[in-house]
């Protein structure tokens, strides 16, 4: 959690629970007795009277959200904040050669950021072996007929949940996500979701539980009970069946196959 919301109870007079607020400083490596002293008001409850405003300036200023990628950095670390505008890499249809580069700026409308009707359906492939190869990979989507005449993305992770990114893609009817069957894929899928709504679908070849001989376990037992959870969720049915099976995840490029090892 944040020093922040302390920080700002603090400089409002109210009262905060101390003991976690001291805790939050020490991993910060910041000595409590170096910025105040506690006055108990009620059980977990303390006033924070401040001796040192130099220092708590600086806290205040450190951990308040950042303003911009600029300030963020001046923080010290930019990734705080999101950056200004998302470029994606993309290329149409899968037998595509030439690859076009897309700015999601929010300078732009999301039909200016493109020359694709809005009725073009899009393809997103989390990975960048599966872009390269995507004739083959779309095949083992079972997307093939679809792919041919599709915007086909280079989703790169978490960064197609860009707010410009989702911008630029609400002006599509459907959008194809193809992830790693994981936690995280699951966690993308439900943040593209909440902008996109019934125009994300979440792709999956029929016979996803086949590769369940290629599961990996997770290094945290909490991380395959939760995405579980959440295919069940989600009625991803093939998918769930995969988890259930395998006890853990696949990437999406053991669908290539061994041709292009």
């Amino acid at each position: 959690m944040n020093l922040y919301p302390y920080l700002k109870a603090i400089e409002s007079g109210r009262p905060i629970n101390a003991t976690r607020f001291i805790t939050l400083l020490n991993n910060e490596h910041v000595n409590f007795d170096s910025l105040g002293v506690a006055e108990f008001v009620r059980p977990e409850r303390y006033f924070i009277r401040i001796s040192n405003y130099g220092l708590f300036d600086k806290l205040l200023a450190k951990y308040a959200p950042s303003r911009s990628r600029i300030h963020a950095a001046k923080q010290g670390n930019s990734h705080r904040h999101s950056t200004h505008s998302a470029y994606l890499t993309a290329k149409f249809g899968l037998k595509a050669q030439t690859h076009i580069a897309i700015e999601c700026s929010p300078e732009k409308a999301p039909e200016e950021m493109s020359n694709f009707d809005h009725l073009t359906s899009v393809i997103l492939i989390e990975n960048s072996d599966c872009f390269t190869f995507s004739e083959d990979f779309l095949v083992a989507m079972e997307l093939e007929d679809i792919g041919v005449e599709s915007l086909i993305i280079f989703s790169s992770g978490n960064a197609i949940t860009h707010k410009q990114t989702q911008r630029f893609l609400s002006q599509f009817e459907k959008v194809y996500y193809c992830p790693d069957y994981d936690l995280a894929g699951l966690e993308i899928f439900e943040t593209l979701q909440k902008q996109l709504g019934d125009r994300i679908i979440f792709t999956m070849p029929s016979n996803l539980a086949c590769y369940h001989g290629y599961c990996q376990k997770p290094d945290k037992q909490k991380q395959f009970i939760k995405a579980l959870d959440k295919a069940h969720h989600w009625k991803f049915a093939e998918l769930a069946s995969l988890f259930s099976k395998g006890l853990g995840f696949i990437e999406q490029e053991i669908f290539l196959g061994e041709e292009y090892e």
